[in-house]
């Protein structure tokens, strides 16, 4: 089978991660693919090792129509069974290429559980849903927040690709980068965009009062954004040794190797790449319970979920797992084996071969 995919960008993320997942598992099964972005951002460096067609459409200004020429073309000469697009403007874009080529559309671009009307997502689901074959979200929540139809609507869930962990990591050097080396230092960490979306106020706060009475702890953050300075600034000057913000990293794996605990606090969520990471390296999770969360997370099984908001309650979850050490590698255990069995990256590529083969 030939699949033509449209995405944005290859940035770190989410949806991005998803899709280079996906496009692996595709290639491994014999199908050909030819991935199209829109801008030149790529950090997920390994698609270049990909035995697959990579095309950079960047438009030279807004409404540069020659982008759907090129398009256009590339449809007629790949002539791919289907298109599959991976957010809101490529759908929008596949609109008009699908109806040229005759080809199905697998419209991809809920990634989130928040669709608020006369939004950009909300005009571009509404411009492209009418044309797409199939409607995927890795998450019930989504599809009911976009109000898919269940005629359209389907759940494909992430899913978690464990060659990640074939390489191993060397513990010693990720804690000689944090700075504690030569200490005894659990380490807590939260892997999120800093922003609006994410409840770091939150997870600041719980840390705060963990700190209030064990000083043994590292907070770590990896993510970025607009709301980075002000969260940094959030944190008591007596504390700050107890932080380590660590921007946005391609080698996320490497910290979370080292996390003793790993946490997401959000006032909204889909299925979570880095719950889903967290699990997969046998980390227990503390989380706010939230609709997507709990589609991932086993309440007081693979983690603890902790109501929006709630610093207080959240502060003491993460105390309970750093202070029990059966407990944590109980959950951690748990979560590895919800990974391996639900969110694997050969099931979610099974179920995506499923969708294709139906429209096929």
């Amino acid at each position: 089978m030939k699949i033509l995919h449209l995405a944005d960008n290859l940035v770190l993320g989410g949806r991005e991660r998803r899709l280079l997942e996906v496009i692996k598992g595709l290639v491994e099964r014999g199908h050909e693919v030819t991935l199209v972005l829109f801008r030149d951002a790529i950090h997920y460096h390994e698609v270049y090792e990909l035995p697959i067609k990579l095309i950079v459409l960047k438009k030279r200004f807004k409404k540069d129509f020659l982008v759907y020429l090129k398009l256009f073309k590339i449809c007629q000469d790949f002539k791919p069974d289907l298109v599959h697009t991976w957010g809101g403007v490529p759908s929008v874009m596949a609109v008009p290429l699908t109806l040229y080529c005759k080809q199905k559309l697998v419209n991809g671009m809920i990634a989130n559980s928040v669709c608020k009307p006369f939004t950009k997502d909300w005009f571009r689901s509404r411009l492209s849903f009418p044309f797409s074959s199939v409607v995927i979200s890795n998450s019930k929540v989504g599809l009911k927040a976009y109000k898919v139809s269940t005629r359209k609507g389907v759940i494909v869930s992430n899913g978690f690709n464990f060659k990640r962990l074939n390489g191993g990591v060397n513990l010693a050097s990720v804690k000689d980068e944090l700075g504690i080396a030569n200490k005894q230092m659990y380490i807590v960490g939260m892997v999120a965009s800093i922003n609006f979306r994410k409840d770091y106020p939150t997870f600041i706060a719980a840390a705060i009062n963990v700190l209030k009475t064990r000083q043994d702890v590292l907070f770590v953050i990896i993510g970025d954004g607009e709301d980075r300075q002000a969260i940094e600034k959030s944190i008591p000057n007596s504390l700050k040794t107890n932080f380590r913000f660590m921007g946005k990293r391609q080698d996320v794996d490497r910290f979370v190797a080292v996390f003793n605990v790993g946490v997401l606090a959000t006032f909204a969520e889909g299925i979570s790449n880095s719950i889903m990471e967290y699990m997969a390296f046998g980390k227990p999770v503390v989380a706010s319970d939230v609709a997507g969360n709990r589609e991932l997370v086993e309440d007081a099984s693979s983690g603890f979920l902790v109501p929006v908001g709630d610093s207080v309650q959240m502060g003491a979850k993460i105390d309970s797992l750093l202070s029990d050490p059966r407990l944590s590698e109980m959950m951690g255990k748990r979560g590895v084996e919800i990974i391996e069995n639900n969110f694997s990256q050969v099931g979610m590529t099974d179920k995506y071969v499923e969708v294709y083969n139906k429209l096929s």
